[in-house]
């Protein structure tokens, strides 16, 4: 009885005690339960999301190595097109100095053949010139020896006809003796105007400066003003020593450097 006075009055204290013990414990193991289900959750969300990343890995590296591939093929087909660039290139300056060497070649054919031409046309002219004057040799033997005929003279005009003929088609328009406006720079009123200073010939136009032309131009006033006789003594001496083709390139000259 006493024992059961002793416990008798601690029971109540030992049983809440006890309740909340065991509540605690229950409690507990109910909230570990709810933790480790809501952990287990996060847990295969996480491997789901970690195979999902594995699975994207795995094809991007898949795509890595396509674009490894893609980029060696590029690489090989660049070093062919540059080699082929290359090759071609050095074709091109190949030809390009080709080229060049044969433009240097034919600058030197031509410039030999306007050498030559010239060479020629200054030949040409002296014999042009010697004709000339072995036929007033020839003409002037025969008045000193009173043996002309009017057979000969028809003969010798026709010859001096057939001369101016020849010059006419050298020179590339028709000629005349002692024709002023074969000067390059004379017209027929400038013609005139030499006329009227007693300037008739080619000898005549000859003997006049270049200054003293000028000034009779001046003195006409207008567009003679404007002339320049510079040129024209040279050619009037050449006119009237018959040496054509001397003219023709001097005038040729004249024209390209007008």
């Amino acid at each position: 009885m006493y024992w059961l006075n002793i416990f008798g009055g601690n029971f109540l204290l030992v049983a809440e005690t006890l309740a909340i013990v065991v509540g605690s414990m229950l409690m507990g193991i109910l909230l570990s339960y709810f933790y480790w289900g809501d952990l287990q959750k996060k847990v295969t969300k996480l491997s789901n999301s970690l195979d999902l990343e594995r699975d994207q890995a795995i094809d991007l590296k898949d795509q890595l190595q396509q674009l490894t591939t893609i980029k060696g093929l590029l690489q090989s087909e660049i070093s062919d097109a540059k080699l082929k660039h290359d090759a071609q290139a050095k074709k091109i300056l190949d030809q390009q100095q080709q080229l060049f060497d044969q433009q240097g070649q034919i600058g030197q054919l031509e410039t030999l053949s306007n050498h030559q031409k010239a060479s020629l046309d200054e030949l040409n002219s002296t014999i042009d010139s010697y004709q000339q004057r072995l036929q007033v040799i020839e003409e002037e033997l025969l008045h000193s020896k009173n043996v002309a005929t009017p057979l000969k003279r028809v003969v010798a005009a026709a010859a001096v006809r057939a001369n101016y003929e020849h010059v006419s088609k050298l020179l590339g328009r028709q000629v005349t003796e002692n024709d002023l406006t074969l000067i390059i720079g004379i017209g027929p009123k400038t013609a005139s105007l030499l006329h009227g200073h007693g300037i008739k010939t080619w000898n005549d136009l000859a003997r006049f400066t270049a200054k003293e032309l000028g000034e009779i131009l001046f003195e006409a006033g207008g567009v003679y003003k404007s002339l320049d006789p510079a040129y024209w003594p040279k050619q009037a001496i050449m006119a009237a020593k018959s040496e054509w083709r001397k003219l023709r390139v001097y005038q040729e000259r004249l024209r390209n450097n007008g």
